[in-house]
């Protein structure tokens, strides 16, 4: 059994997720659930990179929820995604994209029918979330009524595009451009209230201004592509 469930959501309050949690221990699931429920309202681009960056920290057989779903009740597919390591479970909408494209061993579009009455608009309770439990007690896809596909849904970052923005108003930024900025060890090798460059815990490059906020400073937005400040 895999005793391990993240859960990725831009819900961001406890209504939603009390329920997921309600209905994947009500399945009998014991294990762990590690959760965030931060990303960004109906961004795709952060929960992907969210999933990407949690998914590397995560132990072997670690299976992997992404409900961040503009698309819910349309007729985008739900799937289910085995890696070398991990299960994907999400949209096929992108969501997923980073964290499997490079690892991929099979995938399968999930049969919304088998899990019965589904709603419309909470596709992550209804179906996401059974999903998970029936992979941790070791059932494979095809045991519930999902069949196997070759592709999904790819979503590709682009060349300085700001991935995730925290708390501090630090950037995370895919590529390698640094704008003209010093590139530094740490927030404090330049003085406080001056901007920088540096390399992430994310391993990423971070456009951040010391003691203050890059976003503020810049008017910096999620999803943005910088090409110069």
């Amino acid at each position: 059994m895999n005793n391990i469930i993240t859960i990725t959501t831009d819900f961001g309050d406890q209504f939603a997720t009390s329920q997921l949690k309600a209905v994947i221990y009500s399945l009998g699931f014991t294990g762990h659930l590690i959760e965030n429920h931060d990303v960004e309202p109906y961004s795709v681009l952060e929960g992907a990179y969210g999933i990407w960056q949690l998914a590397k920290y995560c132990p072997t057989g670690t299976i992997h929820v992404g409900i961040v779903d503009p698309g819910v009740g349309s007729d985008r597919a739900g799937i289910v995604i085995k890696t070398k390591k991990f299960w994907f479970i999400g949209p096929d909408n992108g969501l997923l994209w980073k964290a499997v494209s490079s690892d991929i061993d099979a995938i399968w579009q999930i049969n919304e029918d088998y899990f019965g009455q589904v709603s419309n608009t909470f596709h992550g309770r209804d179906v996401f979330a059974k999903a998970a439990v029936l992979l941790s007690q070791g059932k494979s896809p095809n045991q519930f009524g999902s069949k196997p596909v070759k592709q999904i849904q790819e979503l590709d970052f682009k060349q300085g595009q700001i991935l995730h923005l925290d708390n501090y108003g630090n950037a995370k930024i895919f590529g390698n451009k640094t704008f003209g900025l010093p590139i530094v060890k740490t927030f404090s090798d330049v003085p406080p209230n001056q901007p920088l460059i540096l390399r992430g815990s994310s391993d990423l490059l971070e456009l951040a201004v010391n003691l203050s906020s890059a976003k503020d400073k810049y008017g910096l937005k999620l999803g943005q592509v910088i090409d110069s400040l």
